[in-house]
């Protein structure tokens, strides 16, 4: 099974291009941890039509990844933030009281960014 942090990432960037159906089948099965004969029974349909469903949705999840880059950059400016970061708090011991607040306010900035991401 793919690495649902993965699957979570891809959806978040990419799940609104997804039909109200394909949302539905693929949030039930990932997020609710329902099973595929669960789900089927939900909506009256077999349950090799619902893993087709959550496959194809998954598939056109990672092409619009693999076209697009999104999730990718996304994780990349997140590690560079958390490096900067750090770099800054190494700085913080070696500035007077003034300039050290100033950095600190900047860190928790840095921080809340890394934390929350750019919602």
């Amino acid at each position: 099974m793919e690495d649902i942090v993965k699957i979570s990432l891809l959806y978040d960037f990419y799940g609104p291009l997804l039909t109200e159906k394909q949302r539905e089948y693929f949030e039930l099965y990932y997020f609710n941890d329902l099973s595929l004969n669960e789900i089927a029974q939900n909506y009256n349909v077999s349950r090799q039509g619902v893993f087709d469903n959550i496959h194809r949705s998954l598939e056109f999840l990672k092409q619009c990844e693999e076209k697009l880059g999104l999730v990718e950059k996304f994780l990349s400016q997140k590690k560079a933030l958390e490096r900067i970061k750090l770099q800054l708090e190494g700085i913080l011991p070696h500035l007077d009281e003034y300039s050290g607040e100033i950095l600190k306010k900047a860190i928790e900035a840095l921080d809340k960014l890394v934390k929350e991401g750019w919602e």
